[in-house]
């Protein structure tokens, strides 16, 4: 028979069930797995729109794939993010988001999710318009 030594044996349970905290996160960051193929995705894009004269008002970020519209003292700011590109099978997955952020109340009064680079596109001129002619 073992002997059960109850202060080693709580001791050892108490250090396995230890929680260790950490800032830093367990998953794999997804923005940093293809974040060349998405920054070219992102510029080639980009300059398909580039002439439209609400894209040229634009503040863009090749870095973080992001076009933005929000003057200072404006109370809103619009931008359109590409979150995810990657090819799988041949196929290209994209997924573009859209938000817009109120400053003064200090949150987001719209988000949208888009497939399509065209329609995310349109979407994002259209109401980047109506923030520039009100």
């Amino acid at each position: 028979m073992a002997k059960i030594y109850h202060k080693e044996f709580k001791k050892k349970l108490d250090e396995k069930n230890k929680i260790v905290w950490t800032n830093e996160p367990k998953h794999e960051n997804k923005f940093k797995t293809n974040l060349k193929e998405k920054r070219v995705f992102f510029r080639d894009t980009l300059e398909t729109v580039s002439e439209n004269s609400v894209i040229k008002k634009c503040d863009r970020s090749y870095d973080i794939c992001a076009i933005k519209y929000g003057p200072k003292n404006s109370e809103f700011e619009n931008t359109l993010v590409l979150q995810d590109f990657s090819k799988d099978e041949g196929d290209i997955i994209i997924t573009w988001e859209y938000l817009l952020y109120n400053r003064i109340n200090d949150e987001y009064d719209d988000s949208k999710f888009f497939t399509n680079s065209e329609k995310a596109f349109t979407y994002f001129i259209d109401k980047t318009f109506d923030m520039i002619n009100n």
